[in-house]
């Protein structure tokens, strides 16, 4: 146990703490996101942005829309904040549009919009990370 201490120390002062912030956070956004990338969102004919969203909630946003909502081949993905609908090279559109191809709102905003209400506890929800929900009609 004690080696193990003595490694990480050694290795968190070589390598400096923004290293290692940035790797942890690395890996809970893959762990989040599975296998999906910005390719993957890409793909879908419609995508989500949900900005200043906790990590759990984004996975919980997801799985209620799909079952709300009835979306399809949903995929979400997990990423720091400043990505936009240019970024999944898709148009930003009119979030109280149901046509539009992508919208980009922070978690308030959403939230705040009739349809999606029945979301509770918003302190839990709120984060620091983008949620990205890709889905097909």
């Amino acid at each position: 146990m004690t080696k193990t201490s003595l490694i990480l120390l050694c290795a968190l002062v070589l390598s400096g703490c923004s290293a290692v912030d940035d790797a942890i956070n690395s890996v809970i956004n893959d762990t989040a996101s599975g296998e999906v990338t910005a390719e993957t969102i890409q793909l879908k004919e419609r995508a989500i942005i949900l900005n200043k969203v906790s990590l759990s909630a984004c996975v919980v946003i997801k799985n209620g829309l799909v079952d709300a909502k009835g979306l399809q081949n949903a995929e979400t993905l997990v990423t720091e904040l400043g990505v936009t609908c240019a970024t999944y090279g898709k148009a930003t559109g009119d979030p109280t549009d149901p046509d539009a191809a992508c919208i980009e709102e922070s978690l308030a905003e959403w939230l705040d919009q009739e349809d999606n209400e029945n979301i509770t506890d918003l302190d839990s929800a709120k984060g620091d990370k983008a949620c990205v929900i890709g889905f097909d009609l």
